[in-house]
C-alpha cells in the first residue's frame, strides 16, 4: 500500500524543500547582481546575457520544480510493476 502513497510523498516533500529553498532566493539574487557586474565587459558578446543572469531565481525555481516532476513521474511509473 505504501508504494501507492511513495509519488504523493515525493511530490509534498519536494515542493515543501522548494519553499525551504525560497528561504535563499534572496542570497541567489545577490549573487545574480554581483555576477552581472562582474560580467558587464562582455555581456554585449552574448545574447540575452542580461537577462539571463537578471533570472536567475526563475532558473533555479524550473530546475527545481522539473526535478521534483521528474521524480514523481519515475516514482508514479515504478508503481506499475
Amino acid at each position: 500500500m505504501l508504494k501507492y502513497i511513495r509519488p504523493l510523498g515525493i511530490f509534498l516533500g519536494g515542493n515543501i524543500l522548494l519553499l525551504i529553498l525560497f528561504l535563499f532566493f534572496g542570497a541567489f539574487g545577490n549573487a545574480a547582481e554581483q555576477l552581472q557586474s562582474d560580467t558587464a565587459a562582455i555581456a554585449s558578446t552574448f545574447w540575452a546575457w542580461d537577462w539571463a543572469v537578471t533570472s536567475v531565481r526563475l532558473w533555479i525555481y524550473i530546475s527545481a520544480e522539473l526535478a521534483i516532476l521528474f521524480l514523481t513521474a519515475k516514482a508514479f511509473l515504478a508503481v506499475r510493476d
